[in-house]
Formats: C-alpha cells, structure tokens, sequence
C-alpha cells in the first residue's frame, strides 16, 4: 500500500514539521511550550480550537510533536544513564533560569508576591526532600502519578512562561518517563498519555482561566516552587562539585539568554498584531 504524499496539504506538513520542532524542544527542561507555541505563531489558534473541541486538525501536528519528544526524549534518557550528574547539573540550571519567563517583565516585589513566594519555597523544599528524582530504584510510579502528572504537565505547557516539564521534575518522574521513551515501555506511555490527553482536553482551558485570574500570585508561587524543588537535582554526594556548579552555570546563562531572547519576540509581536 503506497502513501500518496502528493495528496497531503502544504499546511499539514508544515504543522507536522513545527509540531516535530515543538516536540524536540519541549523536553529540555526550563523550556515553556506556550512561549514556543507563540514565537511560531500557533498559540492562539490553538487555544481557539482547545476550547471548542477541534481536535482533529491537531493530529498531524501532535503526530509531528510524538516524534520529536521520542527522539529528543532518547537521547535524553541515554545521557542521563551516562551522565547522570551531568545531566543534573543541566536540569538544575535549566529550571532555574526558567524563572525569567514565569515572571516576565512583572518582576517587582510586593507583600502579597513575597508571602506567595515563601509559600512556594516552603512546599518546593519539601517536595524536593521527599522525591527520590534520579535514584534507580527499579520502581515505577503508579498509574494515579502518571495520569496527574501528564495532566498537568500537559496542561502547564500551554501556559505561556511555564515549563511544562517542570511539573514532571517536580513530581519526581521526569527521569521515569525518559527512561520509558528510550526502552517504549508502551505501558507507562499509554498511561501517561492517557493523562496528556486529559490535560488537553479537560484541564487546559480551566488552567488557563485559572492562571489568567490569578497570574500574578502563581507566578511568584511557581518561582518558590521551583527554587526550593532545585535540591532534588543536587546529589547527595559529587565527585567533582565545581564541575556541577560550572555545568549548572552555563546551562542557567543559555536558558536565561534563551528566554530573553523569546520574551524580545514575544513584546515585538503584540504591537504587529494591534496594528494589523
């Protein structure tokens, strides 16, 4: 049976094609799906067809995205095993220079921004204790995890300035589903993406009138979080601990520069838009 490629639309192989860049992207850790989302142009539309159920103009561009997170998640999965405080050291100073985009250009403090803040450190702090994020214990995590944490990872990508995959690290499961890209443990993606699936379907649009309401206080809530979570991606003992801080280093100042570069595009594109 022979695939008549001439037959399928420009524009679906264009969504292909960003979905597969979205996808190879939105794995590295720190990197905000909605803001990629936006800088091509997608996030609107999206949205628009999230909220009235359009679905199936997606598939080409969630077939696309399926692609690139299998062969950026691999070869993610293979550098943890090898590297593995390499890699820690890259996640840790990924999701902490992701702060710049949660807070954008809004960055000035306030009683009620410190109080949400302090909240975040606290329970991030105390998450970051409790997870067991880079230990090889031979465990999965159960079907309730997997579900919660594709759901609202899923649903957080959208969110322009959120990292997504930040909700994964911060559940302690974001090695566990790299580790199930690389060996297609078909059962724990199915779960899992049985979870995106709510997330995009169920959770996104409440998500995002949700945050739309209360941006202000999340977003400080969502830094603490991040902040005090950092210690689960610091390992209890390191070889080299100047190496670890210079990796983290150069990751947080590619994600930093990275991030002001989007937040550039992104302040350059609303007045085209206002003018159009």
């Amino acid at each position: 049976m022979k695939i008549a490629f001439h037959n399928i639309s420009p524009g679906t192989i264009e969504k292909i094609i960003k979905g597969a860049i979205i996808g190879l992207i939105i794995v590295l850790p720190g990197v905000s799906g909605g803001t990629i989302l936006l800088m091509m142009g997608l996030y609107e539309e999206l949205m628009k067809d999230l909220s009235r159920f359009r679905l199936v103009p997606w598939i080409p561009f969630a077939l696309g995205m399926a692609g690139g997170i299998f062969i950026s998640g691999c070869l993610l999965a293979w550098l943890f095993k090898t590297y593995t405080a390499i890699i820690l050291a890259l996640l840790l100073g990924c999701i902490l220079a992701s702060i710049k985009s949660i807070l954008g250009h809004d960055y000035h403090p306030s009683i009620k921004r410190g109080i949400s803040l302090i909240i975040g450190l606290i329970l991030g702090f105390i998450l970051g204790g409790v997870s067991d994020f880079g230990e090889s214990n031979g465990v999965s995590p159960g079907a309730f995890i997997l579900i919660t944490g594709g759901a609202l990872s899923t649903a957080a990508m959208i969110l322009p300035g959120v990292p997504g995959n930040a909700v994964l690290i911060l559940m302690g499961i974001y090695d566990d589903i790299l580790t199930a890209l690389a060996a297609l443990d078909l059962k724990m993606l199915l779960i899992y993406g049985a979870g995106c699936i709510l997330g995009v379907i169920g959770l996104s649009n409440a998500l995002d009138k949700i945050y739309s309401r209360w941006r202000d206080i999340l977003n400080w809530f969502f830094v603490g979080l991040i902040i005090g979570s950092g210690r689960m991606l610091i390992p209890d003992h390191l070889d080299s601990p100047l190496v670890f801080i210079f990796i983290a280093a150069i990751a947080f100042a590619l994600v930093w520069i990275w991030e002001s570069k989007s937040m550039e595009t992104k302040h350059e594109s609303i007045p085209d838009k206002l003018d159009g």
